[in-house]
């Protein structure tokens, strides 16, 4: 796959978010006003046994279709109270419809409304590769009969540690959510060749992860005789397969914003070097052929500080005695006027045009790629990721 050589529309796009502006756009001035369209209600399961809700913004718009029916899923950053409710990610679905974009996003395991879990007995009991020992931190592990439901406040609460050693778990609902929208594309409402990531805070290294292991994989089901299994069917990231990859999955990862970028404090994703690694090691591609643009207010030193990690030490965007390439697609870029951080970007604070320059940015890059041709997945089942071979442990 070629890199898309976009970069002078994207530079463009970038550059102009350091410009402050008192007025704002149209749309944020008819957006208090609007009543966005009700977005379909999903429901995802993950490979070990979790249901998920979700809702599928679905575009209307006549760009969906010129545009090659791109799909963008929203993150928040995990946490105690926080869910898919809570910040303007509505407007933004609302903005991205109206560019041709179809939009999901989801509650994570144990927030809002993604509380369930639907196979108590996989959930508990489930292979290793699936979710390690992590189950160990969760409040009532040990009780008989084991508990049907999963919530951040109750099982995690204010015990910041044993939140942060189960975060890298939540990686797998990101791997649910992309057998579902692959399912919706074998079926034709949208184009899993395109799949952008617009993430806030912490989400970023949980994006950066599943981004790393979509490199792992195939982007289309392979046959029987490609899995070591010997049966035709794939469970897991990564799997020894039996040949060589036709497509890796990560090709279809079109780019990504991060708002405010950051990782936890603690626990295995606490790791500079954890996190560097994913590129330096295990998915070099992804730094050439996954653009991303990270935004932080000009007066938030702390914001700032974890954009340029991720620009310059996990991407090395702008290598210096290297004999690695500048990245011409890849941004760091400030808001001016602002201590604002992630999701608090959007909104009501439309006058900052954070919205503006993302959807510039994403069209610069899409413009190129609408001409990707769709292709059917097939896959059935969803797969979970062995969290252990992207934070140093044992391979499988």
């Amino acid at each position: 796959m070629r890199r898309w050589l976009v970069a002078p529309l994207v530079s463009a796009a970038a550059v102009a978010l350091t410009a402050g502006s008192t007025t704002p756009t149209a749309f944020a001035q008819d957006k208090k006003k609007a009543v966005y369209p009700e977005p379909e209600q999903e429901t995802v399961t993950t490979a070990d046994g979790v249901k998920l809700r979700g809702l599928f913004h679905k575009s209307d718009s006549p760009n969906a279709a010129k545009n090659g029916d791109p799909v963008v899923i929203l993150l928040y950053a995990p946490g105690p109270g926080k869910d898919m409710t809570k910040g303007d990610w509505a407007g933004l679905a609302y903005r991205l419809n109206q560019e041709g974009y179809h939009v999901f996003r989801f509650d994570w395991r144990g927030h809002g409304k993604s509380t369930d879990i639907a196979d108590v007995k996989k959930f508990w009991q489930t292979c290793s590769w699936s979710a390690p020992v992590n189950n160990k931190y969760i409040t009532g592990a040990a009780k008989s009969p084991p508990k049907a439901t999963l919530s951040i406040e109750k099982d995690f609460g204010p015990q910041a540690a044993k939140m942060a050693n189960y975060y890298p778990v939540f990686v797998n609902d990101l791997a649910a959510v992309r057998l579902h929208l692959d399912q919706k594309n074998d079926n034709g409402t949208i184009n899993t060749s395109s799949v952008y990531l617009v993430g806030a805070g912490d989400a970023t290294a949980l994006g950066m992860m599943w981004i790393t292991s979509e490199w792992l994989r195939p982007a289309v089901m392979p046959g029987a005789n490609q899995l070591g299994l010997g049966v035709p069917r794939y469970e897991y990231v990564p799997q020894r397969l039996l040949g060589g990859l036709a497509t890796e999955a990560g090709e279809t990862i079109a780019g990504a914003v991060w708002l405010t970028p950051s990782h936890p404090r603690g626990g295995p994703m606490g790791n500079d070097q954890t996190i560097r690694g994913w590129t330096a090691k295990l998915a070099p591609k992804l730094r050439d052929l996954n653009p991303m643009l990270f935004v932080y207010g000009d007066q938030d030193k702390a914001g700032e500080g974890s954009a340029r990690f991720y620009y310059e030490t996990v991407l090395v965007a702008e290598p210096r005695g290297s004999s690695l390439k500048k990245l011409e697609q890849t941004f760091i870029r400030p808001v001016a006027n602002t201590k604002l951080s992630g999701v608090a970007l959007l909104g009501n604070n439309a006058e900052l045009k954070v919205e503006d320059k993302m959807v510039e940015y994403l069209n610069a890059i899409q413009k190129e790629r609408s001409k990707i041709t769709k292709k059917q997945r097939q896959f059935t089942d969803p797969y979970a990721i062995d969290i252990r071979h992207f934070l140093g442990g044992t391979q499988p």
